[in-house]
Order: structure tokens, then sequence, then C-alpha cells
């Protein structure tokens, strides 16, 4: 499993600094390749994987994340972009679930459902 772009210390847990059990996901380090490639340039992530605890800590986090499966990444929008455009992006680009985050300026994109394009969309805080 593998990324051509994303290192360890952008995908790992940022308080423990340890992957999922079984790894990340290859489908969501394939969605975050392409969303890189599409944009054309570096991309951000705000957090990738998340452990339980960590997760826990957050408010308004929810006890089964994607996060802590290594299904999903939170997307810093790159300059020039909105939230909207990278969203759009993700959805072209199939990915399960996409959370427009307007006062955080980042996208939530997952792979729950393997990169099917389930479309699960939110908008949260």
């Amino acid at each position: 499993m593998a990324s051509k772009y994303f290192s360890d210390d952008e995908l790992t847990c940022h308080c423990c600094g340890k992957y999922p059990e079984g790894g990340m996901d290859q489908n969501l380090l394939d969605l975050l390749d392409d969303i890189r490639e599409a944009v054309g340039g570096p991309v951000e992530l705000s957090c990738a994987y998340r452990c339980q605890k960590h997760n826990d800590e957050l408010p308004n986090s929810v006890p089964n994340s994607q996060h802590v499966q290594g299904t999903a990444a939170d997307v810093l929008v790159p300059d020039g972009w909105t939230v909207d455009q990278l969203a759009d992006l993700a959805e072209q680009l199939n990915a399960d679930g996409i959370g427009r985050y307007y006062a955080s300026d980042m996208v939530h994109v997952d792979v729950r459902e393997g990169r099917t394009g389930a479309g699960y969309a939110w908008i949260g805080d």
C-alpha cells in the first residue's frame, strides 16, 4: 500500500503516529493521489487516520468514523480552489463520502464503499 504523493507523516494519526491495524485503505490512497493530480499541484491534508482515542477527543466526531478505519481524509482546499470545487472534484473521482466544511476550508473524502461513488454527502460546521 502506497501513495505517490503523501508521506507517512501526513497519513498517520497525529496523536500516536500509527496507521490502522490493516494499514490505510489503498482506495483512499488512490483517491488522494487522483485529487492531487487533478488539482495540478500540492494538496495538504488536515488529517487522515485517527486512532480511536484521538477520534473520541474531537468535538462532533462519530464513534464509527471512517478516519478510524483508515478510509477517510480531510483535504485542505488548495489556493485558487473553493470548498465546492474540491468537493465536486471528489465526487467526479468517485469518493463515497464527501463532507463540505466551509468554516475550516476543507473537504472530507472517504471510500467507505470501496470508491463506488455511493453518494454520502453532508455540510459540516
